[in-house]
């Protein structure tokens, strides 16, 4: 019996990294007990690389020397969008700088997981909801404490209690409250949820992406694959058969090498709107609008 295809062996953790499993080519044993590290190993990498590629950075402009190079260029380029493009516009000029450094960390740090999944045998850690939980709950943590650090914890909370006022008898006062009341109770939800929007939305993009590219991939199977062959193609003779298995082998690779650049930019622009809507609830949180 032949070995069935997983759809989701790319974007899920494990404990083995499948080079070339046709031949063998695999790393196993990537775990600590029975939890799976390849995610881990590969959250590290990244990890380490942002934070490489920042400190030279610095280093690098505390010189005051202009720009010099294609990587200098490229790390001082993104660093300067984040800032003017979703800084800025997100928390404010005066206090986009502060909020910079996290801001710019967290942008190259998801764009660089995003990354990984378009390199074959690899795959994105931001394709698992653990992950993509895991940085929505520390861009809570700064979402919030950045509205604590502005206004302190009693006058912070009580922002989120709307002011509605309505004029007339006990009915309509008593109504009032129980407005009030009830969308502060909303609010309050909402701080939840925009954390849980977050995460969400950056793991069902990642997770969507990669399983269509490996489903385009699939229709080979469908023509080659005893497992998986149509009866359409098995009724054929092998002259018709390795025809159809080579046109569609033209046909799902050119198809998926062209929604790989696609890929490549949904990498960006969810590692952007991740950051921006971070940026944008701690200017919410730090100026509430009511």
């Amino acid at each position: 019996m032949p070995k069935k295809i997983d759809p989701f062996s790319h974007v899920v953790d494990s404990d083995h990294i499948s080079i070339l499993p046709t031949i063998g080519l695999e790393i196993h044993g990537l775990k600590i007990g029975d939890t799976p590290l390849k995610f881990m190993i590969f959250i590290a990498i990244c990890a380490i690389g942002v934070a490489v590629s920042m400190i030279w950075l610095g280093r690098k402009m505390r010189s005051g020397e202009p720009p010099k190079g294609a990587l200098w260029n490229m790390f001082e380029s993104l660093l300067f969008f984040v800032r003017d493009k979703i800084a800025v516009p997100g928390i404010g000029q005066k206090d986009a700088n502060k909020y910079l450094p996290y801001l710019a960390s967290v942008f190259l740090f998801i764009f660089a997981m995003n990354l990984l999944g378009l390199i074959p045998f690899l795959g994105s850690p931001t394709a698992s909801i653990m992950v993509t939980g895991a940085l929505a709950l520390v861009s809570f943590v700064v979402i919030h404490i950045s509205g604590i650090g502005e206004m302190g914890t009693n006058k912070y909370l009580k922002s989120f209690i709307p002011h509605i006022h309505i004029e007339g008898g006990a009915g309509l006062q008593i109504f009032g409250k129980v407005l009030t009341w009830g969308m502060a109770g909303l609010e309050y939800l909402t701080a939840f949820i925009r954390a849980t929007v977050l995460a969400v939305r950056l793991f069902a993009n990642m997770l969507a992406g990669h399983t269509v590219l490996f489903m385009i991939l699939f229709f080979i199977a469908l023509v080659a694959d005893p497992a998986y062959q149509l009866a359409i193609v098995k009724n054929q003779n092998e002259t018709t058969q390795g025809v159809m298995w080579f046109g569609m082998s033209i046909f799902s690779v050119g198809l998926v090498t062209a929604l790989s650049l696609l890929e490549l930019f949904i990498a960006g622009l969810q590692a952007f709107i991740f950051t921006f809507l971070t940026a944008v609830y701690i200017g919410l949180a730090k100026h509430p609008p009511h």
